[in-house]
């Protein structure tokens, strides 16, 4: 009976780890990101995935204290899509948002969950492949669109937009949600600016961005995997990126992708397992 004790109680440790401690441990992560001469220097907010469902979450509080965790403001801060979980979340989520600072711009594509009310589904779908979608309802997407305008941030939703840091051009150019099939590529072009970012929820679509020329791809939607084993990684990611890939920055050909282990997760797998919440700094440094 020993044996079984000693497993009942280090599965009881590592459940209630992975449900009420690892969840709530945000750390504010900075990857510095080497790229050809000629591009800018650059530092950019990625947020993703912080999926609010009301006014008590601790992800709130997180965002709320980004300001004094950088210290130094980002150049451009960057919000991957699946902001919320219902429409309890949508005034919460725009008001925490509206605290994080950039310098030349604040930019958003939208997730699944900014469309549709999660329901719960069968976890057997992370390992099948299936991606039908129980879609019991829709969330007022037009009022969180709306609310994160007002506030000052910028929809890239399958459109571009250019800023200008001094004599130098950056394009951000975003599509809706890959998952759910919404997203247009018509525009996706590489165009003279001197550096091109390419954004979207789930980053099934980050080989075509390379291939495009781009310099930086950044997306979410992967959670990171949620559950990472030791010496394994993540057991899935939700989309067709393979699983090694399921956050963190990596080269693709000549372009860096960044996939964020996001800030949240859904009402239905509320886990984490060596893959805590985070908001990532990236800091391009020509090299």
């Amino acid at each position: 009976m020993r044996p079984l004790k000693t497993l009942l109680t280090v599965g009881g440790a590592l459940a209630a780890y992975s449900t009420l401690i690892e969840p709530r441990s945000f750390r504010l992560q900075q990857h510095r990101l080497e790229v050809r001469p000629e591009l800018p220097k650059l530092r950019i907010l990625h947020l993703g995935d912080a999926h609010v469902r009301g006014r008590e979450m601790p992800v709130l509080g997180f965002l709320r204290s980004l300001p004094e965790l950088l210290g130094r403001e980002p150049d451009v801060t960057v919000f991957t899509g699946d902001l919320i979980d219902g429409n309890r979340g949508i005034e919460p989520a725009v008001e925490a948002l509206n605290q994080v600072p950039a310098r030349l711009g604040r930019f958003f594509v939208l997730g699944s969950h900014d469309y549709w009310a999660p329901k719960f589904e069968s976890y057997l779908k992370y390992f099948t492949g299936n991606k039908e979608r129980i879609r019991p309802r829709h969330v007022d997407t037009d009022r969180l669109r709306a609310g994160l305008e007002a506030a000052g941030w910028i929809d890239l939703t399958n459109r571009d937009h250019v800023v200008a840091d001094g004599e130098r051009r950056i394009r951000l150019s975003g599509v809706d949600d890959p998952y759910l099939k919404r997203h247009r590529l018509g525009h996706v072009r590489r165009g003279a600016e001197d550096l091109a970012i390419g954004v979207m929820h789930s980053p099934d679509l980050t080989s075509q961005w390379a291939l495009e020329g781009f310099d930086l791809i950044l997306g979410g939607h992967t959670h990171g995997g949620q559950v990472r084993i030791p010496l394994v990684g993540a057991l899935t990611t939700n989309s067709s990126l393979p699983n090694r890939l399921a956050c963190g920055p990596f080269r693709i050909g000549d372009a860096w992708l960044h996939v964020t282990p996001g800030l949240g997760t859904g009402p239905y797998a509320r886990i984490r397992f060596n893959c805590p919440p985070e908001a990532t700094l990236l800091e391009l440094a020509p090299a």
